[in-house]
């Protein structure tokens, strides 16, 4: 299969998502507290001793054994050599660049759409902040999953024999049970499924197919749906109520347009006049699709909205949740493209550059941030190793008060060195050092308190 569809062709766009990637490869730190407290966990002799996570315990919360199990396999091997986990990340997300373009050249889009499109995706703001941050490894194998059920589904020949339909309805199967095993929100795949019936020879038996896999999303469901309910009062960060459907769904469709910021959160906090030069994006988007014909536009909002629907009901906003509408809406533009006008064309290109170039800023963002970790816990874990020292750490500059908190929360260790409570932030009484954090992550060090001991 991949042989008639041009194999060279794929190395090639590999290659070239790499190629774009290089920044996000080479970034001496992390982003936040999760891959640092996963690297903590895993810090253990050897593979045999890492804390396994089991694959039966449908009442935990996050039940995500694949994604746990994995991650913890990669830290152990990888975490003390941030470019090499860079790289499987950068990696797996070229994988995936290959299959997104590998599916839109069997939904009849030219090669060189299909690569453009996913070229501009991976360069897309979005999706260089999970390409670029080791926290989003449930994110990748989602869309890797899916992707790989999708182009089954489309390689379906008119006319197939019963047995290349159950094999592909066991790759189907198989696809999203792992994807139901890497994250939550994979309960939205039978939706891009079903989008993979479009135009297909075999219309009935794909749609079909695509129903196979909302019954398994369905008996996912009934077992793991009070826990899923019961977020709020069980995680941080995972609270929701209806009301705040909007409020998300503007922040998503809002974000890709404004830069220079770099997550997604602080959208509505912006100036009005900022906020409506997105939404004219965000308008001008659907309006060009739409004049190639009104389907194109209604598919892209169903699948961004419908993509987006598990976490539109948080209390708050993360960019890698928009990864897989990311993917769908590309992909719809490519489908699009030969049907567009030339005017239409003008305008995606258009946008397409304003996203490209949010994207740059935010894998330029990400290194920098990474720089700042690698310094700031390369000097905690010197302050610390003195005897039995606590550190109380407070930022230069007050805007910089977000990154000290996702480097030190819930982090036990770093490198070896008991970190957990013996840092603190704020006007932390009774700690023996006074460290401050400077804007490039370096620490200066004020005079001990009485009894402090410093060599």
């Amino acid at each position: 299969m991949w042989r008639d569809r041009g194999s060279a062709w794929l190395l090639a766009t590999f290659l070239a998502a790499l190629a774009l990637q290089l920044p996000l490869i080479f970034n001496t730190g992390y982003l936040s507290f999760d891959e640092l407290q996963w690297w903590a966990r895993a810090d253990v002799p050897s593979v045999s001793d890492l804390p396994w996570v089991a694959w039966s315990d449908l009442d935990a919360f996050q039940f995500r054994p694949l994604t746990f199990n994995l991650w913890l396999l990669l830290a152990h091997a990888l975490a003390a050599h941030a470019f090499a986990m860079h790289a499987v990340f950068v990696l797996l997300g070229s994988v995936n660049v290959c299959l997104l373009a590998y599916c839109l050249v069997q939904m009849n889009a030219a090669r060189a759409t299909a690569t453009a499109a996913a070229l501009l995706f991976v360069c897309s703001p979005f999706v260089a902040y999970v390409h670029g941050w080791t926290g989003t490894l449930a994110d990748l194998l989602v869309l890797l999953c899916g992707l790989v059920a999708f182009a089954a589904l489309r390689a379906l020949p008119g006319a197939p024999s019963p047995r290349r339909t159950a094999a592909v309805a066991l790759i189907v199967a198989v696809a999203v049970l792992l994807t139901l095993a890497a994250k939550e929100s994979a309960v939205v795949l039978p939706l891009l499924l079903a989008f993979a019936a479009v135009a297909h020879a075999e219309r009935r038996r794909v749609f079909g197919l695509a129903a196979l896999a909302g019954a398994i999303v369905a008996l996912y469901l009934c077992v793991r749906m009070p826990v899923l309910l019961g977020t709020g009062a069980v995680a941080t960060g995972y609270s929701w109520h209806l009301g705040s459907v909007p409020a998300r769904l503007a922040e998503y469709a809002l974000f890709p347009w404004m830069p220079p910021l770099f997550e997604v959160g602080p959208v509505l906090g912006k100036g009005s006049l900022r906020i409506a030069l997105a939404a004219t994006c965000a308008m001008t988007l659907l309006a060009a699709l739409a004049s190639a014909n009104r389907l194109h536009a209604l598919a892209a909002a169903l699948l961004f909205v419908g993509l987006l629907a598990p976490v539109l009901i948080l209390d708050q906003s993360f960019n890698q949740y928009a990864y897989l509408a990311s993917a769908a809406v590309f992909g719809v533009a490519a489908h699009a493209w030969r049907d567009c006008s030339r005017v239409a064309r003008m305008l995606l290109l258009g946008l397409a550059a304003v996203a490209t170039l949010h994207g740059i800023q935010v894998m330029l963002r990400m290194r920098e941030v990474g720089a700042i970790e690698q310094r700031f816990h390369s000097g905690l874990a010197t302050l610390l190793a003195q005897d039995s020292a606590t550190v109380n750490v407070n930022p230069a500059r007050p805007a910089d008060a977000w990154l000290l908190r996702r480097f030190i929360e819930h982090v036990p260790r770093y490198r070896g060195v008991d970190v957990g409570d013996r840092v603190s932030t704020g006007a932390g009484p009774g700690t023996s050092l006074q460290a401050t954090m400077q804007p490039d992550g370096s620490l200066t060090v004020a005079a001990p308190r009485a009894g402090a001991a410093l060599r």
